[in-house]
């Protein structure tokens, strides 16, 4: 079977997906100030110039982080919902799968509080960062009014609304189960308890 050969624009991925790989586990370890753009580049197999010929800066490089996180979990969410056929299976789905997330990618919530301090310091990055998580949000709205509107359910509040208020309590809950890894069972439990208290108070059930 002959190997197909990488197109330029191919290869041009492949590495942008690896310096951002590596990009994540070096600013998890060490923060955006600790880490470095030769570290970085080490990391992903490429030299320092492979970062500049794909991205500007490392506060760049930090948002393509950004980026990539929020499009995985959104695809991660989005797959195992449209799985789901009543609001039970949903809400049970939707509670599973943010505890998977949480357990295996240690990264995630050092990630989280790093982005925001970050924007804290910086005025533009906190900017881009909004302009990305905006985006992250409104996707997460969208997947929720396609959600309820095929089960013929009737939001009480508006889906831009619950989206803002699951995307804040599942990143405060991940931050403090990064932290209290001793209580990560507890934690699990707290997440599910919400997605079950959220399902049970924003919807009215289909008129039969």
């Amino acid at each position: 079977m002959a190997v197909q050969r990488l197109t330029p624009e191919r290869r041009r991925e492949l590495t942008r997906t690896a310096l951002v790989e590596a990009a994540a586990e070096v600013f998890a370890r060490r923060g955006f100030d600790g880490a470095s753009l030769e570290e970085i580049a080490e990391a992903a197999g490429f030299t320092r110039g492979a970062i500049y010929s794909n991205f500007g800066n490392k506060e760049d490089l930090l948002l393509a982080v950004v980026d990539r996180y929020n499009k995985t979990l959104f695809d991660a969410f989005s797959d195992r919902l449209d799985e789901a056929q009543t609001i039970e299976e949903k809400t049970v789905s939707g509670a599973t799968l943010w505890r998977d997330l949480i357990h295996r990618d240690p990264n995630l919530s050092a990630l989280n509080l790093e982005f925001r301090l970050r924007a804290l310091r910086d005025e533009t990055f906190r900017e881009r960062l909004l302009t990305l998580q905006k985006e992250h949000v409104h996707r997460i709205a969208q997947l929720i009014h396609r959600g309820t509107e095929g089960l013929g359910i009737k939001l009480t509040i508006a889906p831009q609304d619950l989206a803002e208020i699951l995307n804040a309590a599942t990143v405060g809950l991940s931050e403090l189960a990064g932290i209290d890894r001793e209580h990560a069972a507890r934690y699990d439990q707290l997440v599910e308890m919400f997605f079950r208290l959220i399902s049970a108070s924003i919807y009215e059930a289909p008129q039969t």
